[in-house]
């Protein structure tokens, strides 16, 4: 993941109206990516170090000050330690007591986040000294909802807890009831994770054309078909609305019927790789079931690749130009994971 541009990350996130920092990966390091929207968030001032990106800036909503920390910790015990030594460096000169430190931390915090790996003394020293960053920093592991673990080796014979949200009381003041969801994974040997302080009602969603319907050889038809069908009387300004209201309703049928075959079939796997994960949770999976989740991720791959045009085209926000899809990035503001 390298040569990040503004456009590709325009593409990923669905929006133009964004800003983004990413650093290289170096000598071992992982690339780390942020974005943010600049409707919401107002970056100030950024450091990038090897292992992690520190922020300062806004949220314009309540004009809060916060400090925002993104990380991709190495599994080395001894650049940990120098990593835990920097960010509280960084944090008690720091005026600003609003913390978020995000990413893979590469580190469990007790023995029950991790599976298939065999403790060692070098594991439980690393496991107090992550406490022991975590209580200096004055740090809140708040609620984990969703999956228990969040990294699963391919094989699926090993699982950890790497990757999580850790906040300040501070924080909290402002974003009460904070937790954190971990979201089923797909591709990546990771899962994504989201922050959410409470349900926001958006609204309703504004009505998507995608392009892909005029590839369709019977779109044309239809729309002109449906259009000549209605029958609304009143002024013109009147007439309008009431025949686009219907033809919005008709259309969600009509895409549903010609292209939602396989969205249904992605749900079907995505609920069998669901259940394979959540039975791998709790007793292991033998030969036979990590088999059959190799080959249910085959198919995923499969149907992600026949939807990338429409998937292209779908946002829940602005249009973008035409581009590489990147619908398979592992991307969430910004969770180092591969």
């Amino acid at each position: 993941m390298t040569n990040f541009s503004l456009n590709n990350c325009c593409q990923l996130w669905g929006d133009n109206d964004i800003d983004y920092c990413y650093s290289e990966p170096t000598n071992g390091s992982r690339g780390i990516l942020t974005i943010w929207h600049k409707k919401f968030f107002q970056c100030c001032s950024y450091f990038i170090n090897r292992w992690f990106i520190v922020f300062s800036g806004l949220f314009k909503e309540k004009n809060t000050p916060v400090i925002i920390v993104n990380v991709y910790s190495s599994c080395n015990l001894r650049v940990k330690r120098q990593i835990w030594a920097d960010l509280l460096e960084i944090r008690q000169r720091e005026p600003c007591k609003s913390w978020c430190i995000l990413g893979d931390f590469n580190s469990i915090r007790h023995e029950r986040e991790r599976r298939g790996i065999n403790s060692s003394n070098g594991n439980k020293r690393e496991l107090q000294g992550f406490n022991n960053f975590i209580d200096n920093m004055e740090l809140v592991d708040i609620p984990c909802i969703g999956r228990k673990y969040t990294w699963y080796r391919p094989n699926g014979k090993a699982k950890s807890r790497l990757d999580r949200f850790l906040i300040t009381f501070e924080w909290l003041q402002h974003w009460p009831g904070c937790k954190q969801y971990v979201i089923d994974r797909q591709i990546s040997d990771h899962c994504a994770l989201l922050l959410k302080s409470k349900v926001v009602d958006w609204g309703p969603k504004p009505f998507r054309f995608l392009d892909i319907w005029q590839e369709n050889k019977e779109f044309e038809h239809f729309i002109k078909s449906k259009w000549e069908s209605y029958l609304v009387q009143g002024n013109e300004i009147l007439v309008l609305k009431e025949k686009l209201k219907m033809l919005k309703s008709d259309l969600k049928g009509w895409n549903k019927e010609v292209f939602g075959h396989n969205d249904k079939i992605k749900l079907d796997i995505l609920r069998n790789i669901r259940e394979l994960d959540m039975r791998d949770d709790v007793d292991g999976l033998d030969e036979i079931k990590i088999r059959e989740r190799r080959e249910l991720l085959s198919q995923l791959q499969e149907i992600n690749e026949r939807n990338e045009s429409l998937l292209q085209q779908k946002s829940r926000a602005l249009w973008i130009k035409q581009g590489d899809s990147n619908s398979n990035s592992f991307m969430l503001l910004s969770n180092g994971g591969e």
